[in-house]
Formats: structure tokens, C-alpha cells, sequence
């Protein structure tokens, strides 16, 4: 009984040990894939010149100064 034990540690030790190596193998080659998209793609800080905003001017919703509403005036 004792020597089973001892088999089912050393595998299980070897299954952990496994599964290790396996999770840092993906993670070099993700740090390797991005590494290579970085460099694929160059940053872009300024883009093109942005489009003027169309200001448009509504004569009918002008304000009346207090001089105008006194006189009468539009």
C-alpha cells in the first residue's frame, strides 16, 4: 500500500509538473504574439486634421437685447 502511495504522488507531482510547463509555454507564446502585433502596427498619435463643426447661426431664436424690447424694435 505504501509503494501505490508513493506512485500516486510521484504522478501527480509529474501531471502538476506538466500542466506547468504547458501554462508557461502559452503564456511566452501570447507575450510573443503581441510583441510581434506591436511592433506590425505603429502607433498613431496624430490622425488626419479633424472636420470643421458647421456652425449654423438661426436668426429667429436671437435674443432681444432690452433696449430693442423697450423701443419695439425687432
Amino acid at each position: 500500500m505504501a509503494k501505490n502511495k508513493q506512485q500516486k504522488k510521484k504522478e501527480r507531482e509529474r501531471r502538476v509538473a506538466q500542466k506547468k510547463l504547458a501554462a508557461q509555454k502559452r503564456q511566452r507564446e501570447k507575450s510573443a504574439e503581441e510583441s510581434e502585433t506591436a511592433a506590425a502596427k505603429p502607433k498613431r498619435v496624430f490622425t488626419a486634421q479633424p472636420q470643421p463643426k458647421i456652425q449654423k447661426v438661426a436668426a429667429n431664436n436671437k435674443k432681444s437685447t432690452f433696449t430693442q424690447r423697450r423701443i419695439g424694435g425687432s
